[in-house]
């Protein structure tokens, strides 16, 4: 049973970042939207899915290590996308 709610979390844990990552997609070219992004807070949730991968893998805790080998990327996609779009923007502007 403890097992089913350590995967049940791993799922909802998952869908969490799977808007956010869809949406970033979809408007990865507009600035203004992109501006909206707090590169801070994806570099902070990217470090700490690594953490959490090294972890749950080390400690043998799939629960915890497997939804976070596609948080790590995730994160640190929107925060790429995000970090583009503001060199972008500072490109056009000068």
């Amino acid at each position: 049973m403890i097992a089913f709610i350590g995967y049940a979390a791993a799922i909802i844990d998952v869908g969490q970042f799977a808007p956010q990552l869809w949406r970033t997609i979809q408007r990865r070219h507009d600035a203004q939207a992109m501006s909206a992004l707090s590169l801070v807070a994806y570099v902070i949730a990217t470090a700490q899915a690594v953490l959490w991968v090294v972890y749950g893998f080390a400690t043998n805790r799939l629960p915890i290590g497997l939804p976070n080998l596609f948080i790590a990327p995730a994160c640190a996609y929107i925060f790429a996308l995000a970090l583009r779009s503001r060199f972008r923007g500072r490109r056009i502007r000068r």
